[in-house]
């Protein structure tokens, strides 16, 4: 095993995708993830979400699976080529899709980029 932090990623996102949680959550958020199975618990459930929290959750979300995969790596503190390699991904693809997620993210969640004039 290279990457034991990488493994474990792997290994959780093929436990989780059975879940078949839907790619559309509706409604409130901790509500909706507990119903995807009643033997499944989630850290969302022990804590209490303030607003806030509900929606940048929401929001990424809304991202295309692909998306929400890369960037999740990406928040885990993984390199863009260490994504490539365990997602079996080039990394201009990785790159593409961390960049589609920010500026999806950033339009749902109003923040505007300062460096560019408006």
């Amino acid at each position: 095993m290279r990457s034991p932090r990488a493994w474990l990623r792997t290994v959780a996102l093929r436990a989780f995708l059975p879940q078949s949680v839907p790619e559309q959550l509706e409604g409130d958020l901790a509500d909706r993830l507990a119903e995807t199975s009643a033997d499944w618990r989630t850290p969302l459930q022990a804590t209490e979400l303030n607003e806030q929290q509900r929606h940048v959750l929401h929001a990424l979300l809304q991202l295309a699976f692909k998306q929400r995969s890369v960037m999740a790596w990406h928040l885990d503190g993984f390199s863009t080529a260490e994504i490539a390699e365990s997602m079996g991904l080039e990394q201009a693809a990785v790159l593409q899709n961390l960049s589609r997620a920010r500026r999806t993210l950033k339009q749902q969640l109003g923040i505007t980029d300062r460096r560019r004039p408006q």
